[in-house]
């Protein structure tokens, strides 16, 4: 399994774990490190304006990415496209070199299907 691959597993359980929690999830971080050991991410905003952690979010990945241990840093958020949910996340390997990947989900009782990429 690769650095992406982990990553996005981890980003996967840590939705469901708010979605079965709370309905929703706040934009949230997590990073790999070349030791293959991963870390979590998490802002703190006195709003609850998504964008602004977003942004927290982004501003710290920038920082993080500075150091050449941390290979990878994806951000997650809840949002919503034609009519379903989903989980939109970005993987930022430097300020130039970023991809987004969107996964529709359902939640069903005590678990949360991710369906393929769209």
């Amino acid at each position: 399994m690769n650095n992406i691959e982990k990553l996005l597993e981890a980003i996967k359980e840590q939705a469901e774990k708010f979605l079965l929690e709370n309905g929703e999830f706040a934009p949230y971080g997590a990073y790999i490190r070349a030791n293959g050991k991963l870390a979590n991410i998490s802002a703190y905003s006195e709003s609850t304006d998504s964008k602004e952690m977003y942004d927290i979010l982004l501003a710290g990945a920038y920082d993080d990415l500075q150091d050449e241990d941390v290979r990878v840093y994806a951000i997650a958020q809840d949002g919503r496209y034609q009519g379903m949910d989903v989980l939109v996340i970005d993987f930022i390997l430097s300020p130039e070199d970023k991809f987004q990947q969107i996964y529709p989900y359902t939640v069903e009782g005590t678990q949360v299907k991710f369906g393929d990429m769209i």
